[in-house]
């Protein structure tokens, strides 16, 4: 069973981060971006300060948009996700 937490400010700040950098190196701007996932610039400026947290289909959204996989975020945001090749 999953346990549910908030992550923390630092956790917000490098996965904030990654999504500037990912936007940059894919030379979109953050109004272009809002654009794509049909949201507000506040919204995309708020993530990539690492001051909202995600709720999971504006997570996934944002990752597919960019082109990032998850497990690559959460490895370099440093969430521990434990996958068990065994479960069904």
């Amino acid at each position: 069973m999953f346990s549910r937490r908030m992550p923390t400010q630092a956790e917000r700040e490098c996965f904030g981060k990654i999504i500037r950098d990912a936007r940059k190196s894919r030379d979109l701007t953050q109004e272009r971006l809002a654009e794509l996932l049909n949201c507000s610039l506040r919204w995309i400026n708020s993530v990539e300060r690492g001051e909202s947290s995600l709720n999971w289909k504006d997570t996934i959204c944002l990752l597919a948009v960019l082109e990032l996989p998850p497990e690559k975020v959460a490895e370099e945001v440093g969430l521990n996700v434990s996958i068990f090749a065994d479960r069904k």
